[in-house]
């Protein structure tokens, strides 16, 4: 397929190498985690406590609180939150021996929920939380505390503070609009759903629509994981008490015509390859890479770029960093924010792309370093495979802009999104053929 058009040249880096080679040391618990996260982010607290309280009021390990006896002082741990809806192992054993029924549930927030905060000895029931509100938190969530000991574990909040945004550098100046295309859930599985749009999709890219200024500066395709499929296949009943599991034809299939796709768009575009939740690549975060073998085809090009979830680049100058959407689901979840792109907003503010790893989403057991921690403030934060489209600007205390995007399901909505690197505006850009 011919390109119509010269297209807009860009510089480009791939800044994920801390996602692309997690440990694999099996052999970790995984509270050493929490303990990672806990000694890096207590650093950040400790700038924020001095920023907001100043030498006002002492710094107190939890497990020295009923020693010390202060009439007010600040602790630093993570908090966890006790939901009692929460799915467990031994509720499906109950459940698959038909002893107790369980209701299905998508949401596992209660009123009876109770939040503790613990560090690298000691837990502690918060009480008189105030201001804070409990069910838009989540577990694993890093933060510093004001208040007193009440005795019987029990620790009384007057105020809290989270790590916050870092520190962002200045967003280059561009002197004309490039743009990034972003696409997730595409779902190749249905290939006889989607095939029109797609063809609309690559025909579009190519030039051959017209609008050749803007297809010109188009500068490069993110595609946000759940490629192949974008839900589970259904298991099939068995006797066996051996978990195999093989690849069904039509998984097979949908590989072939993503690969097939990509070649497509590879001949005139630079695209990046992210696994999603369904994607043939590790289950848990972060995802590496989905194998170039998949892609016989399409991988022989130097614009075919493989990517891990999350997946954090350069572009111009531009730092653009976001995931296949497994952690804002997850917050979601088993918490009260009901917007995606709150749950973004929720991230920066804890400094963290997935507090709720590894408690309720699945990550590899770390225990030198949090990657998934912030340890810059990006310009552009995405999440892929969401409901619906959306976009925000969020300002942060020390003048930082953050551009937040949710990229809906293409299988369901047959939209993409369009970011104009220029100014970081967003629009949808659909590619209904009816």
């Amino acid at each position: 397929m011919p390109l119509k058009v010269e297209r807009k040249c860009t510089n480009y880096k791939n800044c994920s190498d801390k996602f692309t080679c997690p440990s694999t040391d099996f052999t970790k618990q995984y509270c050493s985690i929490y303990l990672a996260r806990l000694e890096q982010m207590e650093v950040l607290l400790m700038d924020r406590i001095k920023q907001k309280w100043g030498n006002k009021y002492p710094v107190c390990k939890l497990h020295k609180l009923s020693e010390e006896q202060y009439t007010k002082c600040i602790v630093i741990g993570t908090l966890f939150k006790d939901q009692k809806l929460k799915p467990s192992v031994l509720k499906r054993i109950a459940e698959g021996n038909q002893l107790v029924p369980q209701p299905i549930l998508t949401h596992f927030t209660d009123e009876s929920d109770v939040l503790f905060m613990e560090d690298e000895v000691q837990r502690y029931q918060l009480s008189g939380i105030g201001n804070i509100d409990i069910k838009k938190l989540v577990t694993g969530i890093s933060c510093a505390l004001l208040g007193k000991d009440e005795g019987k574990g029990k620790f009384k909040v007057d105020e809290f503070i989270f790590a916050n945004m870092r520190d962002q550098i200045e967003r280059p100046v561009l002197t004309e609009s490039l743009y990034v295309l972003f696409l997730s859930g595409i779902n190749f599985v249905e290939h006889e759903k989607i095939a029109l749009h797609l063809q609309l999709l690559t025909y579009w890219i190519s030039g051959l629509l017209g609008n050749t200024d803007l297809i010109s500066r188009v500068c490069r395709v993110v595609i946000a994981g759940n490629s192949i499929r974008n839900k589970p296949p259904k298991a099939k009943p068995t006797i066996s008490l051996v978990s195999r599991t093989t690849e069904s034809p039509e998984t097979i299939e949908a590989v072939k015509n993503f690969d097939s796709f990509l070649l497509k768009m590879c001949q005139v575009i630079d695209i990046d390859i992210m696994p999603g939740e369904h994607d043939p690549s590790n289950h848990i975060l972060p995802q590496r890479p989905i194998h170039f073998c998949m892609f016989p085809e399409s991988s022989l090009y130097k614009s075919f770029n493989q990517v891990s979830n999350p997946y954090f680049c350069e572009v111009e100058g531009i730092k653009i960093i976001g995931t296949s959407g497994q952690p804002i689901n997850d917050i979601l979840r088993y918490s009260d924010i009901t917007s995606n792109l709150e749950a973004m907003e929720s991230c920066l503010i804890w400094n963290h792309l997935a507090p709720t790893a590894p408690d309720t989403l699945g990550c590899f057991p770390f225990y030198n370093k949090d990657p998934f921690i912030l340890t810059q403030c990006p310009h552009v934060l995405f999440a892929g495979n969401q409901e619906q489209f959306g976009t925000k600007f969020v300002t942060g205390e020390d003048g930082q802009k953050i551009c937040l995007i949710s990229i809906p399901d293409f299988s369901k909505t047959f939209q993409g999104v369009l970011l104009n690197l220029k100014d970081l505006s967003c629009k949808s850009i659909s590619f209904q053929t009816n």
